[in-house]
């Protein structure tokens, strides 16, 4: 086609770049995109039998439309599956299955954008907070305490809007306390039940364990065969023990005798444990309620400390705080406590030794410890009762920095003695991201400390605002990744639009492989 000053129009035929097909397995199916499961299914059955090879002998060769509508049905059944398609389409699907692809889900991308959401508000209200505290410390506003203490109060009553909020779920979803209570009753009717038969299963025990010792078997080397296969002990695997040849006498009376005073003990041992499990459940769902209220009450001391409303001594504005590590040693008594038993319960040589109880101890007590004596000695030298230097009372808080740097060193010599290289260069990357996290977290933390030691040596000397700085520099970083994070979530992977979705439908992109061809005439070669 030729234009009035004889020229010849420029023709481009392009390819349209590939659309984000969301409807194109729903027209596989031929269904809509608010097809429920049992419609899905309906038409996936009717669709199979059409087009089965083994039905259909017109069918093409390779099954081609049977393989597409199977996957078609594999992915929309699938309720995850669907929601990524429903947003992202195929690709999506594709992208699912590496690395990273829990976050296509629009159920887990929704929810980490909400976490992040207010993880950047919280973060900003500490950072008022701060900001008010140092103002007032520092005799630049006049407001009182409980003022400057709003925006904690602000994130207090938001987290308790939470915890109700799922609790009252739970009542509606049909887990009522009437039905908790009566759950716990049963489960206490149990435990009575199996403690009043345990004379009786002691006796089939025994009668069961002499049977056995009676016909124990014997191995190829004419030993007596003791492999069991017990379940494995949090307190590490049972030491391997020498077999002892199953001849009668007294070496045999003595261990079918311990054999059977272990079988007698295990039922009772067994209804501690879940004795004591069950207890350590209860208390686990009412801890977080506990603190909430204790660290309020906390708070409003603290206020009316400050604010000479009271005369309290600090052991008494402290105390509050006291009880809430008191419920956290309680949990953790109550843990190891369980781990003992559920240990004590397999075999004699399974039983946890005294230097593995010390280690599994120290382990699960050092961070409670530590905190518990870091808040003691503040609260001693808060109310005078030692003179200590502020560097000895805050030598505490330099146990875990000390720790984490024994415990990365002592990791860097097992990679040394590694004999497989491979592995050692993934490890050692890994160690080598634990050190720089490690010197990113210890530069906020001890500086603070170190600032703060100095403000509580020299009170008017130094400013609190110059002691907050670690605190600010960190929430302000803290504030920015989580409303970067949220917003990529929200809007960086956003479903596509109702105008979207009926264009990508009506283009002729997908009757024909997405290819189009587009004529481009500029305006003053145009024929009118």
């Amino acid at each position: 086609m030729r234009n009035s000053d004889g020229g010849s129009e420029r023709t481009l035929s392009a390819e349209a770049p590939p659309a984000r097909d969301t409807v194109g397995l729903y027209n596989v199916l031929g269904v809509d995109q608010r097809a429920t499961p049992v419609e899905l299914k309906r038409a996936y059955r009717r669709l199979a039998l059409q087009h089965h090879p083994d039905r259909n002998p017109g069918a093409a060769a390779d099954g081609r439309d049977f393989v597409r509508i199977q996957y078609a049905y594999d992915v929309l059944s699938d309720e995850r599956k669907r929601r990524i398609y429903d947003r992202y389409g195929e690709m999506g699907i594709q992208m699912a299955g590496r690395v990273g692809g829990e976050l296509l889900d629009p159920q887990v991308s929704n929810m980490l954008s909400g976490f992040a959401f207010v993880s950047s508000l919280v973060a900003l209200l500490f950072v008022m907070f701060f900001a008010f505290l140092a103002q007032r410390v520092d005799r630049k506003i006049s407001w009182p305490y409980s003022v400057v203490f709003a925006p904690l109060w602000t994130v207090d009553l938001a987290v308790l809007i939470v915890v109700m909020w799922a609790l009252l779920k739970r009542v509606l979803t049909g887990l009522s306390p009437s039905q908790v209570n009566s759950d716990y009753a049963s489960r206490d009717e149990d435990a009575a039940q199996s403690s009043s038969y345990a004379t009786t299963e002691d006796d089939d025990h025994e009668g069961i364990v002499s049977d056995a010792c009676d016909n124990t078997p014997i191995n190829a080397a004419g030993d007596a065969d003791t492999s069991t296969s017990a379940s494995p002990s949090p307190f590490g695997p049972a030491p391997a023990t020498d077999a002892t040849p199953l001849l009668g006498g007294a070496g045999g009376s003595r261990r079918c005798h311990r054999r059977s005073r272990r079988h007698r003990q295990h039922p009772r041992l067994r209804t501690l444990r879940k004795f004591v499990e069950t207890q350590l459940a209860c208390l686990a769902k009412a801890a977080p309620i506990a603190y909430l209220l204790l660290l309020a009450l906390f708070q409003v001391s603290i206020v009316l400390k400050l604010d000479g409303h009271v005369g309290w001594s600090v052991w008494r504005v402290a105390a509050p705080w006291l009880a809430i590590e008191a419920i956290h040693g309680m949990l953790l008594t109550m843990q190891l406590l369980a781990a003992i038993l559920k240990a004590s319960e397999g075999a004699a040589a399974a039983a946890p030794t005294a230097g593995k109880l010390v280690a599994v101890a120290l382990d699960t007590y050092w961070w409670f410890v530590v905190r518990v004596l870091q808040a003691v000695l503040i609260v001693l030298r808060l109310n005078h009762s030692i003179s200590w230097h502020w560097v000895v009372v805050f030598a505490p808080s330099f146990l875990p920095g000390l720790r984490s740097i024994v415990t990365l060193c002592l990791l860097r010599g097992q990679l040394r003695a590694m004999g497989d290289a491979e592995v050692a260069q993934n490890e050692s990357a890994i160690v080598l991201a634990s050190v720089i996290a490690f010197v990113i977290a210890a530069s906020f933390v001890y500086s603070f400390v170190a600032l703060l030691i100095w403000k509580l040596s020299l009170p008017s000397a130094v400013r609190l605002a110059l002691v907050l700085i670690p605190v600010f520099i960190a929430l302000s970083i803290l504030c920015c990744l989580c409303t970067c994070l949220s917003c990529c979530l929200a809007y960086g992977m956003h479903a596509p639009l109702d105008d979207e979705r009926e264009a990508e439908t009506n283009s002729p992109g997908n009757n024909d492989n997405n290819e189009t061809s587009m004529t481009f005439v500029p305006s003053s070669r145009r024929i009118e």
